[in-house]
C-alpha cells in the first residue's frame, strides 16, 4: 500500500507540473513566467511614460503593458521613438509596432543606431545570454526550477520524484526542449492573446508551441553555448542538458 500511494502522489505531481500543457484546435499551449516588472524598460518621448521590455534582440523587442488604457497609443504601424534602458545602458531608439496579443507589443527596429546594435549584438551572444540566467522562485510550483535572462531566455526544468523529467529552453521566440522517451525538439513559441494570472510579482503567460518539422540544428548548437556558460547550480543539471543537446546534433 505504501508503495501504491508513492506513486498515486507521484503521477498527482506530474498531472500538477503539466497543467501547462494543452492542446487547442490541434495546438499545443505551455505556459511561461514573467515578471511584471522589468530592468529593461523603454521611455516614451512623446507619450512620457515608461514601459516594461519582456524581449529583445537584433529584430526587435517585446512590451508587456500593465494599463491596458496605453494600447491604443501603441496600433499596429505606428513608429514610437525613446529611450532604451538595457543591461546599464541607456540608448536612444525607434521602433514600429508589427503586432498585438493582449496587452502584449510586439515592434521592429527602425533605423537602428550603431551603438544599440553593437549592444544588442554583444548581449545577444549565447555565451552571454547564459552567464545572465539567474534562478527564479515559482509560486505554488515547487517541482519546476525557473532560469530568467530579462531580455528575453528562459530556462524551465520540471521535476518528478526529485528528478529532471522534462526541459524547455527558451531563447526569444524559439524554443528547444527534451523529456522522457522523446527525442529533443526545436520549434517555435508564440505569445497568445490570453492575458495569463498573476501570483505576485510574477505572470504566467500562454504560449502556443509550433514545433519544426525536424530539429534546428543551429538553434541546437546556439543551446549548447549558452547552457555551458549559464549559471546553473547543479553542474550535474548541465551535464544532463548538454547530454541532451549533444546526442541530438
Amino acid at each position: 500500500m505504501p508503495h501504491i500511494l508513492k506513486r498515486v502522489f507521484a503521477n498527482i505531481k506530474i498531472i500538477k507540473q503539466n497543467i501547462d500543457i494543452m492542446t487547442a484546435n490541434g495546438s499545443e499551449k505551455r505556459k511561461l513566467p514573467r515578471f511584471h516588472i522589468t530592468p529593461c524598460q523603454f521611455h516614451d518621448n512623446e507619450l512620457k511614460k515608461t514601459f516594461s521590455v519582456q524581449d529583445v534582440s537584433l529584430g526587435g523587442l517585446g512590451i508587456r503593458l500593465v494599463d491596458r488604457g496605453d494600447l491604443p497609443a501603441f496600433a499596429v504601424a505606428t513608429v514610437h521613438q525613446g529611450i532604451l534602458k538595457i543591461e546599464g545602458l541607456k540608448l536612444p531608439c525607434e521602433f514600429q509596432v508589427r503586432y498585438l496579443r493582449g496587452s502584449l507589443i510586439g515592434a521592429e527596429w527602425q533605423n537602428l543606431n550603431q551603438a544599440l546594435k553593437d549592444h544588442l549584438d554583444q548581449i545577444s551572444h549565447p555565451k552571454h545570454l547564459g552567464m545572465n540566467l539567474k534562478a527564479y522562485d515559482l509560486p505554488d510550483s515547487a517541482d519546476t526550477i525557473w532560469y530568467h535572462n530579462p531580455i528575453g531566455v528562459d530556462l524551465l526544468l520540471y521535476l518528478s520524484e526529485s528528478k529532471i523529467s522534462r526541459w524547455t529552453l527558451y531563447i526569444h521566440h524559439s524554443f528547444i526542449s527534451w523529456e522522457q522517451d522523446q527525442a529533443v525538439r526545436t520549434g517555435r513559441a508564440l505569445a497568445e492573446d490570453e492575458e495569463g494570472y498573476a501570483h505576485g510579482i510574477v505572470r504566467v503567460e500562454t504560449r502556443l508551441i509550433d514545433y519544426d518539422p525536424q530539429a534546428d540544428k543551429r538553434l541546437i548548437e546556439t543551446s549548447i553555448e549558452l547552457v555551458k556558460n549559464a549559471a546553473i547550480k547543479e553542474e550535474s543539471t548541465r551535464q544532463l542538458i548538454l547530454n541532451h543537446l549533444q546526442g541530438a546534433i
